[in-house]
């Protein structure tokens, strides 16, 4: 008798127990990576099993494609204003920036299934997923040797750029993308996510980690959240993942002896995010592992970033609103505008040994010792100002910048300010174009004195949160600003530059833009 009793129980167990999906990547063995639609249909069925989850169009990809945004909350903390007035931690994390990166797209929606069968993160968190960030990128699939040469599966992948043919991981500051576009209206400048993961597979040099990882690099980040994510919070996971036999280590290739990162640029995602006074993570799978496992470190990445921010919640919140306030009062602080690679000091790294025969595979390792370059530090400071100021004919400009959430206005009357300006020396101007722009170099001098501002002009003051942005945005010696990028036209024979910084606090009519 207890034994068919058993058996009852175990069949009515089974009978209730939801069946959750399989990715793609798992139904095939890890030969195939997701399509577009395979990911809706896996995300359709966690809805249809309860899942507490809302499926959104962010937008409209160039080809016209949706891209897919999940909104992953408790149902008191589904909308931003409430997710906020609770406290929530939100988390965004994107993947598939480069279509034929693919791992972080079947780790993200093995993460959805994992706060479906136990949301129990939600209670400090709100999580929004972009599985395929890159619709168009990820729906051209070719051969994976091919189009990711050095990758150890699936059979076949994506493409790098998106349908405008642009690399969407170096279009954060000039948000030419649709995608780029969609996601400063309904995640940035909505939601307002405290952390920002970006998957990613790196291919460079043959090192023994699993993953590198980057926190935003660009120094003018606020220090005290630099302090927490790049000194940290990913210190403790890198040292949890080994004890979960993961070998984690700062993002890097090797150059001139040393181990260098990536560019401190906020025309890349998690660097922009640092200057948005949020914490962005790039996460690097080696894509010399096969498939299966770049999946499984990326999950485990994201899973660990995910309990840090549940367990440390009140502090990363306390943090970056402290970030926002300080940012708020830069007047007349040093902000750089110039950088170079800064070394930690030396530390062992992991390489594959010299003269090991090259498979696709990683060889036998070996520890080398070199320096750390995994930061930067400023070459040239200037100190933030007042104000800066557009002329009246720049309003592609001043539509960018409020596209980024900065506060623009524009001037009721003409009026006169203590001012500066560039006057130039030397304008250089990249020999071949760089995503579609050849981007502009201003070398001069500043001088000081009285400015006449016309009626209509368009006036941005520092004295706002996002002003490290508009900093980094508006400074005409910035190489990755409005000007860099040929937002800001300037003719070869220009005297001066066409950015104006004002000195005094702004007291003149004006109006919010647009």
């Amino acid at each position: 008798m207890s034994a068919l009793l058993l058996g009852l129980t175990l069949a009515l167990a089974q009978v209730s127990s939801p069946q959750y999906p399989l990715t793609k990547a798992e139904a095939s063995n890890y030969r195939q990576t997701s399509t577009l639609e395979d990911v809706m249909s896996f995300v359709r069925t966690l809805q249809q099993l309860g899942a507490p989850i809302r499926v959104e169009t962010a937008g409209k990809s160039a080809e016209g494609r949706d891209i897919p945004l999940i909104v992953c909350a408790q149902p008191a903390a589904s909308t931003p204003a409430s997710a906020h007035r609770l406290g929530r931690v939100v988390v965004y994390i994107q993947a598939n920036i480069h279509g034929g990166e693919v791992e972080g797209k079947e780790a993200a929606q093995m993460v959805l299934r994992d706060l479906a069968k136990d949301p129990s993160l939600l209670e400090n968190l709100v999580v929004l997923v972009c599985p395929v960030y890159n619709t168009d990128g990820n729906e051209k699939f070719g051969d994976g040797r091919r189009n990711r040469p050095s990758q150890d599966g699936p059979e076949q992948v994506g493409e790098r750029a998106n349908g405008q043919g642009l690399d969407l991981n170096r279009d954060a500051v000039k948000a030419e993308s649709p995608e780029m576009q969609a996601m400063l209206e309904r995640v940035y400048n909505t939601w307002d996510p405290a952390i920002m993961m970006d998957l990613h597979t790196t291919n460079g040099t043959r090192h023994g980690y699993h993953l590198t990882y980057s926190p935003p690099l660009n120094p003018n980040t606020d220090p005290a959240l630099l302090a927490l994510v790049r000194d940290k919070m990913l210190p403790d996971i890198r040292a949890k993942a080994a004890d979960a036999g993961w070998r984690l280590f700062d993002y890097g290739n090797v150059q001139n002896n040393g181990w260098y990162t990536y560019g401190q640029e906020g025309r890349y995602v998690t660097n922009y995010v640092g200057l948005r006074n949020r914490i962005g993570i790039l996460s690097e799978a080696m894509s010399y592992l096969p498939f299966e496992q770049r999946i499984a470190v990326t999950k485990w990445f994201v899973d660990a970033v995910l309990r840090y921010a549940s367990e440390n919640a009140t502090v990363i919140q306390t943090i970056l609103n402290g970030a926002d306030l300080e940012a708020a009062q830069l007047s007349g602080k040093p902000l750089g505008v110039r950088f170079e690679p800064e070394s930690r000091g030396e530390e062992p790294v992991l390489l594959e040994k010299q003269g090991t025969a090259r498979g696709l595979n990683i060889g036998e390792l070996e520890s080398v010792r070199m320096p750390i370059y995994d930061r930067f530090r400023s070459t040239l400071d200037r100190t933030a100002p007042e104000a800066w100021v557009l002329m009246p004919d720049q309003e592609a400009a001043a539509q960018l910048l409020a596209r980024h959430g900065i506060v623009v206005e524009r001037t009721l009357v003409e009026w006169t300010a203590d001012g500066e300006w560039l006057s130039l020396t030397e304008i250089q101007r990249a020999r071949n174009p760089f995503q579609g722009h050849r981007l502009v170099r201003l070398e001069g001098s500043w001088e000081k004195g009285s400015v006449r501002v016309p009626k209509g002009a368009f006036l941005i003051r520092s004295r706002q949160p996002l002003a490290r942005l508009a900093f980094h945005m508006l400074e005409p010696e910035s190489l990755d600003g409005l000007i860099a990028w040929e937002i800001v036209p300037i003719a070869d024979d220009a005297k001066t530059a066409p950015i104006l910084r004002i000195a005094e606090r702004p007291a003149v009519p004006c109006i919010r833009f647009p």
